[in-house]
């Protein structure tokens, strides 16, 4: 790890202190794990560094499954577009009904 330096129970990164949590933190994990406390530090960056990366290819691959879909929603025919049904669908949506007034069948059929 690039500037570690571990001086009177303070850890300092790259010029910048750690916060007293952090050093105790890293302390106990590496006691736990039975190391000091740059060999710690060191496997704490490999950790990140591979979790970033898995990040970012997982970043990658949701960008390209969106760009599959968004291909897929523009193969649409113009004329199922009209009757809102995809291309070699068995299902017709046809057209919405169209209003009908209210009348009831007494004022309809009542005698002259």
């Amino acid at each position: 790890m690039d500037k570690l330096i571990v001086w009177e129970d303070k850890i300092t990164l790259g010029g910048v202190a750690l916060s007293d949590s952090d050093t105790e933190n890293i302390k106990t994990l590496s006691l736990c794990m039975g190391e000091d406390i740059v060999t710690t530090c060191d496997r704490l960056s490999v950790l990140l560094q591979t979790l970033s990366d898995a990040w970012e290819t997982l970043k990658d691959l949701s960008e390209r499954i969106l760009e599959v879909l968004a291909v897929e929603k523009e193969d649409i025919c113009e004329s199922c577009i009209g009757r809102r049904t995809r291309h070699g669908s068995s299902i017709k949506a046809g057209k919405p009904r169209q209003a009908k007034a209210n009348i009831k069948w007494q004022e309809k059929y009542r005698p002259p």
